[in-house]
């Protein structure tokens, strides 16, 4: 602990280049200054022994040095950390949240001491107790945990930011969850029976939790907060036999964050049925709901929520719709100059139909939102007819269909020429009744947005005629379709080349040619992208614009792969393609691009 408030640390830092000559002597004489500056913004006492004593850490930090005393990067709190545990011997530690077990952090060590100390146990194995430490030089704080628990322990360093951070969080979530279930286990007599749905048991003097219970609530929040904080589309909270599970869909990837107590199980869900004004007490029928929540008072995230009952009780899935990943700029979302070029015209087309195709999860919804945002004037009047509204835009006038009372696209539709559109945007095309009339409204003289369900842009129009659509409306209304996915993007952290024969990407079905390998490029796997190789998604897309000779095609009944084979000629690129040609520039893996386009 010494080491952080004495001089030996500028000394440290200036053997390992991080700070320079200069910049030691700077410090060392503007420290006393400093440190009083710190005591005034942020309060505390000039006792050394207070937590909030400012160190020698958090002086050399608020001077925002660069480090060496040249170039642009900033001296920052992990290059101090890393510099410490060097010099001690010990690794670095970055602590990543999702990587913790709740119960080791807050379980193994007392709370008050691991704030007091800034200690964080994360992993036991064997026998041995890993923990991260603020302190490089607390071998005595060390030996009594050792002799306390009965383990050895294995130290690390750690920065007090992330420290504090993990301590907060976890002991905070953990002690409102407990409360909870205290409280829980208090008004139930103590008994814990749950058959989950598969049968209803009754004892009359159970009165159950409110949905106001106050630590509920700050479980509830903290959960959203920890959601939009890890970029996580989607929440499951899943009941088992025994806990509460808590999932977080990731870059497209489920992610174990909690698992809870299952006695807290309803009362987490009946708390998120009320913020989404679904029927608390129905558990037997699936609901449908949303949530609008601000987050730092800069934007408000919509959360859609579903619950439907399960063997073991109610389980609900929350998807997060950020407005920064809704309304994205369509230069931004990953179209090739080209099909960019193509799609800009749909766009602006006076009149006709556009569809894009692609299974559940492939991005549809941000295409056709970012498209919509991006020709949306003041002039303009844009509605959406959808099943559910997935994000409430100011610009839009939307429609949500309720099937319960008759509310549906095809009932919509048959007025909706009416409202004096020149956009409109229809959530899905299921049935003939919503296809003809899409087709009306673009023989009207409107531009006509929707979303199918095909394995690539082509089958469109056998899907159409499927549904009882006749060839030659098709042919006159139609301006073209556009198939999707979406395809995990390599972490520019930790991103490397490596050699891969062309003979092997060939057989895979890649338009490889030569007989040279290639470079491609793969995430080696960091803290950025938690270990994945992976951070963050683009699209991949096929473009499929109906010219003359295709029109022609469509009258006279050609088959979806005769057409196919001339939009190639034309110059259309294959989701493969596409796919491809993001493998080369380094965005994307060959996994992933067979991953979403293995019908090719």
């Amino acid at each position: 602990m010494k080491l952080l408030y004495s001089d030996a640390l500028l000394n440290l830092l200036e053997r390992q280049n991080i700070l320079s000559a200069k910049q030691v002597k700077f410090v060392t004489l503007e420290k006393g200054k400093q440190r009083q500056k710190i005591l005034k913004q942020h309060g505390g006492s000039n006792d050394p022994l207070d937590k909030n004593f400012p160190d020698l850490i958090d002086v050399i930090l608020s001077f925002n040095l660069k480090k060496g005393g040249s170039g642009d990067e900033i001296l920052d709190e992990e290059m101090i950390a890393r510099a410490i545990g060097k010099d001690q011997g010990l690794p670095f530690k970055k602590l990543e949240p999702l990587d913790l077990d709740m119960d080791i952090v807050t379980k193994t060590i007392a709370k008050n001491f691991a704030i007091r100390q800034l200690l964080v146990p994360f992993n036991i194995t064997e026998g041995v107790l890993e923990i991260a430490t603020y302190h490089p030089d607390c071998q005595q704080v060390l030996d009594d945990i050792e002799q306390a628990n009965q383990v050895k322990i294995r130290p690390y360093v750690a920065t007090k930011s992330d420290i504090k951070r993990i301590l907060g969080e976890f002991f905070g979530f953990q002690s409102s969850i407990s409360a909870a279930e205290d409280q829980i286990g208090t008004m139930s007599g103590g008994a814990s029976v749950d058959i989950g749905n598969l049968e209803r048991y009754v004892k009359i003097s159970q009165k159950g939790i409110t949905s106001s219970d106050q630590h509920i609530k700050n479980a509830v929040n903290h959960i959203f907060n920890y959601a939009l904080d890890q970029r996580a589309s989607d929440i499951h909270i899943e009941p088992k036999r025994d806990v509460c599970v808590i999932r977080f869909r990731i870059d497209g990837s489920l992610h174990t964050i909690y698992k809870l107590p299952k006695a807290v199980h309803s009362a987490v869900v009946s708390r998120i049925k009320f913020l989404s004004r679904l029927d608390i007490a129905e558990k037997r029928r699936p609901q449908d709901g949303r949530i609008k929540v601000g987050v730092s008072g800069e934007k408000d995230v919509e959360i859609r929520v579903s619950t439907v009952p399960v063997s073991f009780g109610e389980k609900a899935v929350l998807r997060l719709l950020d407005p920064d990943v809704i309304f994205q700029s369509i230069e931004h979302i990953g179209f090739s100059k080209r099909d960019f070029s193509l799609f800009k015209e749909f766009m602006h087309a006076p009149h006709g139909i556009v569809l894009v195709t692609g299974p559940t999860g492939s991005g549809k919804s941000t295409t056709l939102y970012s498209a919509l945002k991006e020709i949306s004037t003041p002039e303009m009047n844009l509605v959406t007819v959808e099943d559910p509204v997935e994000m409430v835009h100011e610009d839009f006038n939307q429609i949500a269909v309720q099937p319960l009372i008759d509310v549906t696209f095809s009932t919509i539709l048959r007025n909706i020429l009416r409202q004096d559109p020149d956009v409109i945007m229809i959530g899905e095309i299921r049935d003939l009744d919503t296809a003809a009339h899409a087709v009306q409204a673009a023989m009207t003289g409107h531009l006509v947005f929707s979303t199918l369900h095909t394995n690539d842009a082509v089958s469109s129009i056998a899907r159409l005629m499927d549904l009882g659509l006749q060839s030659f409306l098709i042919s006159s209304t139609l301006l073209g379709a556009m198939a999707q996915r979406l395809v995990k993007t390599v972490c520019k952290n930790c991103a490397e080349p490596f050699e891969m024969e062309a003979e092997k990407l060939y057989k895979m079905g890649f338009p490889v040619t030569g007989n040279e390998p290639i470079t491609l490029k793969r995430g080696a796997g960091c803290r950025e992208c938690r270990g994945t190789g992976y951070r963050g998604r683009c699209g991949i897309f096929e473009i499929f614009p109906l010219s003359a000779q295709l029109k022609q095609m469509i009258v006279d009944g050609k088959s979806t792969e005769e057409m196919r084979q001339v939009a190639i000629r034309e110059g259309m690129t294959t989701l493969r393609e596409d796919a491809w040609n993001k493998i080369r520039a380094g965005i994307t893996t060959y996994e992933e691009a067979l991953r979403v386009t293995t019908d090719y």
